[in-house]
């Protein structure tokens, strides 16, 4: 079985070799590796052209309009594999990341993607294994517990089935990529074994000043999720509403800490007057839920402010 490493480049000049050597590494040998650059503005794709020197079966190519998911579905227009690894230019692969894959694909070919384990590498060097959450896809993908980009495996057939990515997101990308994959269908294998680093890097994160906004379309994800499952799995939606909106409600929590007038505008607008918050969740604690009870949503968000959280 063939395996298609397709790497998007956005300035990333420091961090570009560290990530295709371990791809040229690996153990499983019917791999190809493409790198697309994304409009770089640093020697990104000198490095590149250096590196096709050395391993010369690497496939180089630009992309015009930015973003990474262009980039991604250049490469995927240029990738021959059946499975393919969409991996960041400042991520690892382990050297048996994609043979252990692939073991996993033979028991389960039909499958749309592998959902899997990764380490986050923190810039202070810290690192913590972030393994997916072995339940109804949707609800693990709801609460972001359904891999990452760079540690899962995707099925070729069901990624160009949908289209590919979504060129036109700003952010919440592959939220949208795993939640039209799941509708096509929602066969997913799960891995616990974290055999991707993910490194932090300040200069690469989505700008801050924007960061209301990425937390906007994240919700806004959620509820375009929901909205579907209502139509076509009304069943799960049903039984499964409180655990939803409790999810909900957590988003528009961390979105209040920076904008508490859009989280309450979102609040109104989604959960106020048929949602109570469940008393089990990790998100509120006993004395949050009193000050919810005594002064809604917005009133409990001030008073925790006052109070010193």
């Amino acid at each position: 079985m063939f395996i298609s490493i397709i790497i998007p480049a956005y300035n990333v000049s420091p961090y570009i070799e560290e990530c295709i050597h371990p791809a040229f590494a690996q153990t499983y040998p019917h791999i190809e590796v493409i790198c697309i650059d994304n409009n770089s503005t640093d020697d990104t794709w000198q490095k590149l052209e250096q590196l096709k020197q050395q391993y010369p079966q690497l496939i180089i190519d630009k992309e015009l309009k930015p973003g990474a998911p262009a980039a991604r579905n250049k490469g995927l227009r240029l990738s021959k594999g059946k499975w393919l690894q969409f991996l960041d230019a400042d991520d690892l692969l382990m050297p048996v990341k994609i043979a252990h894959q692939v073991k996993l694909i033979d028991k389960h070919p039909h499958a749309t993607f592998i959902a899997a384990a990764c380490i986050k590498r923190s810039v202070a060097g810290q690192e913590n294994i972030h393994k997916p959450k072995r339940d109804n896809p949707f609800k693990s993908l709801f609460t972001t517990s359904l891999g990452i980009t760079s540690s899962n495996l995707w099925n070729r057939q069901t990624i160009e089935q949908i289209g590919g990515w979504d060129e036109s997101l700003k952010s919440s990308q592959e939220a949208d990529l795993m939640f039209r994959l799941l509708q096509v269908k929602d066969e997913v294998m799960y891995d616990d074994e974290a055999l991707t680093i993910v490194r932090e890097r300040p200069e690469g994160q989505i700008s801050q000043q924007n960061h209301s906004e990425k937390w906007q379309r994240f919700f806004n994800k959620r509820i375009e999720i929901l909205e579907w499952l209502r139509k076509y799995r009304p069943e799960h939606y049903m039984s499964e509403k409180g655990f939803y909106q409790d999810a909900l409600f957590g988003i528009l929590k961390i979105m209040a800490e920076e904008d508490l007038k859009t989280a309450n505008l979102l609040y109104k607008q989604y959960l106020k007057g048929h949602y109570s918050p469940s008393p089990n969740q990790d998100h509120s604690t006993k004395p949050y839920l009193v000050l919810f009870r005594l002064f809604g949503f917005r009133g409990a968000e001030v008073a925790k402010r006052l109070l010193g959280k």
